[in-house]
């Protein structure tokens, strides 16, 4: 019986993990494609007084995990040791937001389906695989809180594999800091429930 046991159960973990597109991310090569924030709101003028300069910071925020790859830990996060970075899809949208416009008084949140929507308008088709995407939902310091979803795709058909929000406390120093943290505690939330 131990044996039966020992032989099925890696077919067991991936029938299980399958329904949350872990486990399809894992058996796959998968690419981290960055943060979206096109339809991303930052609430609290107060928090944000120069809305001018954020360009900068999205950029940066994407930037984490190449320059602090152990604490910005896609791999762990994704249960994945083959996991590929290529930002150029997410720089190239984010370049393109007007900014001034991102900064608001009221909560925004987006439903599931505008999540999905905003993975979906990538065109994907020289990635292999799987396609990891954090879509910026809001910034909001009024509520000291940020949120984002996290999309699975399949590159070559556009199959939402999996779509999860996350809200986490934002901490630390400097308005790159501060909401970097977010990030943070998302992709070791992520990386706790895989484990």
């Amino acid at each position: 019986m131990n044996l039966f046991f020992l032989l099925i159960s890696p077919f067991l973990t991936f029938f299980m993990g399958y329904g949350n597109g872990e486990a399809a991310a894992s058996a796959n090569p998968v690419t981290w494609i960055g943060i979206d924030y096109t339809q991303a709101k930052f609430v609290g003028a107060d928090g944000f007084t120069d809305p001018a300069d954020l360009p900068r910071f999205l950029l940066a925020w994407n930037d984490f995990v190449i320059t602090e790859p152990d604490k910005y830990d896609v791999k762990k996060a994704l249960g994945s040791t083959d996991v590929n970075i290529d930002l150029t899809y997410t720089y190239e949208k984010n370049e393109a937001i007007d900014t001034k416009a991102m900064v608001q008084e009221e909560d925004h949140q987006l439903t599931q389906q505008e999540a999905e929507a905003v993975a979906k308008s990538y065109e994907l088709s020289e990635v292999e695989g799987t396609v990891a995407l954090l879509v910026a939902e809001c910034y909001n310091k009024k509520l000291t809180r940020g949120s984002h979803w996290l999309i699975l795709m399949d590159a070559q058909s556009s199959e939402i594999l999996s779509a999860e929000r996350f809200v986490e406390k934002p901490g630390g120093f400097g308005l790159r800091n501060y909401w970097a943290r977010t990030i943070y505690e998302l992709l070791k939330s992520k990386g706790k429930s895989i484990k």
